[in-house]
């Protein structure tokens, strides 16, 4: 049986600075509840308990009442809609997220989604909100304004072309950009926006893209660079410090930024990994333990100062170039620097998709079939038969 929530307005007994009272709505089901400010204040004796609107001896008690008319109504449908259409029954966080939705406009795709980003800030890690706004910022674009019903089958294939033929993306780019606007889609689905998914029958590929990593020369270049101080920027340094870390234990860029000394147990790093939640335990190399103790002030709490993405990669571009090595150099050539070295010195993929903080097996993988020298290595084993 779907079991409705039910709902109603209360005054808060807790009054603000200026002695005033916050109406909110309080929504049950199943005995837990959840309540939703409504921005109103007032004096105790300007609320009806009984008729749960304002008292017309407020002066603003007609504003103030069509705004609890427009929650009332918008919470009124969600629950109906929810009971009459839907199979799942509808969840308090769920009905919270659909009342805060009051007051945007309801035929803009795009506003909407913006306006649900914002009110769920606090939810989203902030890369993961950054990301979306850009994709919202790209999808305009493509057109300036998007209604719900302009979200179509036709609608998507066409923006696969634009951003293929005009914005010049690659295969990968786009189908992130689609794997966005279909988290978009299910979203105003969830609300009753949009009624069917028009992904139904789009298929989202996703091809192996080139991923630049060092040799084990070119990583030995670099070190070699750090230790005889032939870089002496103190900026240049420290980015090149943290980028070698980053080669010699997989970490992340995100996780590098909030490293600090209290994740080092005797010879390990344990971490929750920024982007996956996921818990790796690293063993720390000697290579790695030098780079972390090279900094004349010793090893700080913060232990390394990383910054920003756009100043790291400037850097190492130029470090790059410095020293000749014909690729983009990033922190995530350094994650798969670290990929492919390992397995080429013969650590099993297992094992290195644990270190990377990998939760499937056949991410690892990819890094197994771009390293040459390791499928040399094994088929000579045919001349010791």
């Amino acid at each position: 049986m779907n079991t409705r929530i039910s709902y109603s307005f209360i005054l808060k007994p807790e009054t603000n600075k200026s002695g005033l009272h916050p109406i909110y709505i309080r929504a049950f089901k199943q005995g837990k509840k959840t309540e939703i400010a409504t921005s109103i204040i007032l004096e105790k004796d300007d609320w009806s308990e009984l008729k749960q609107r304002v008292k017309k001896k407020n002066r603003s008690h007609e504003k103030f009442n069509a705004v609890l008319d427009a929650f009332d109504k918008k919470a009124m449908k969600c629950v109906l809609d929810n009971f009459i259409h839907e199979d799942t029954p509808l969840t308090l966080g769920q009905f919270k997220d659909y009342i805060l939705s009051v007051g945007q406009s309801d035929e803009n795709f795009t506003d909407y989604i913006l306006n649900y980003l914002n009110q769920n800030k606090p939810r989203l890690k902030l890369e993961t909100w950054w990301s979306y706004k850009s994709q919202i910022t790209k999808l305009l674009k493509f057109k300036k304004t998007i209604s719900f019903a302009d979200i179509t089958e036709k609608f998507i294939n066409d923006y696969q072309q634009y951003m293929l033929t005009v914005l010049k993306n690659n295969e990968n780019t786009a189908s992130k950009s689609l794997r966005s606007l279909r988290t978009f889609v299910n979203i105003a689905m969830r609300y009753n926006y949009i009624k069917q998914s028009p992904f139904r029958y789009i298929n989202i590929k996703k091809v192996d893209g080139k991923r630049d990593f060092l040799t084990p020369e070119e990583l030995n270049k670099l070190t070699k660079a750090y230790w005889t101080n032939e870089i002496t920027g103190i900026k240049e340094r420290e980015i090149l410090r943290y980028f070698l870390f980053a080669c010699y234990t997989g970490l992340r860029y995100s996780d590098l930024k909030t490293f600090h000394s209290s994740l080092i147990y005797e010879n390990s790093i344990q971490l929750k990994m920024h982007k996956t939640g996921y818990l790796v335990n690293i063993p720390l190399t000697q290579k790695a333990k030098q780079m972390l103790f090279s900094h004349k002030e010793g090893l700080s709490n913060s232990v390394f100062r990383v910054y920003c993405n756009k100043v790291t990669n400037r850097i190492l571009k130029q470090i790059g170039k410095q020293y000749d090595i014909p690729k983009k150099l990033t922190c995530h050539v350094a994650r798969h620097t670290f990929a492919t070295i390992s397995i080429t010195l013969g650590i099993p993929i297992e094992v290195v998709s644990k270190l990377l903080g990998h939760t499937n097996l056949k991410t690892t993988q990819v890094y197994a079939k771009i390293v040459d020298s390791v499928k040399e290595r094994e088929m000579a084993k045919w001349d010791r038969l």
